[in-house]
């Protein structure tokens, strides 16, 4: 009997040693919103050269990732509008160096997402007032960033203390992350949303 309840005892004790690992939680976020095709159309509205090369480079960066979408330049009836204007220090309360908007210049999320869906154009800005002296490739990243969020991403944050490879380039704080990772093409979470949505 007292064989019994010793193996047991050691039955018991190696079950509770066995750890079953959780499924891996995607750090990915989105906004519940996307085009309906994958076969996206953008068009380039920049003011400069220097803003229409990055502006191509990151539309290139997402067309060069493994996922379910392609977007082909066009002069009219584009899904995503590129450009870059002059927002200030702040606008509307907010300090960024990039931003995703409507047509209308409105949050798309809450005003062109009726049923999951985009149902207008996407406009995605380089806020001049910060950028104009950028770097072609801190430009790039930030125009990354936001054609994620056209495409439905929404952002990330990671931890201050994080490494490099842990940062999205869907992080909020990508201007900041750039200085110190130096990336600005889809690291591998951000095209798993993307793949997630189309």
């Amino acid at each position: 009997m007292k064989h019994w309840k010793a193996m047991l005892a050691t039955l018991a004790l190696a079950s509770a040693a066995v750890v079953i690992p959780a499924s891996p939680a995607s750090a990915y976020a989105t906004f519940g919103c996307q085009f309906t095709t994958g076969t996206l159309k953008w068009q380039d509205s920049t003011t400069t050269s220097g803003y229409a090369t990055a502006a191509t480079n990151a539309v290139n960066a997402w067309n060069s990732t493994s996922t379910q979408f392609n977007m082909n330049k066009v002069t009219s009836g584009a899904n995503i509008r590129v450009t870059n204007g002059n927002f200030g220090a702040t606008w509307q309360g907010s300090r960024f160096v990039g931003i995703t908007l409507n047509t209308s210049q409105e949050n798309p999320v809450t005003n062109s997402c009726g049923d999951g869906t985009w149902d207008t154009t996407i406009v995605t800005w380089w806020n001049d007032y910060y950028t104009q002296d950028y770097a072609a490739a801190k430009r790039q990243a930030i125009m990354v960033h936001e054609l994620g969020h056209a495409l439905g991403l929404a952002h990330t944050a990671a931890a201050g203390n994080s490494s490099c490879s842990n940062v999205s380039i869907m992080d909020k704080a990508i201007d900041g992350w750039y200085d110190v990772c130096g990336f600005w093409t889809p690291r591998q979470d951000d095209i798993n949303g993307a793949n997630a949505l189309y």
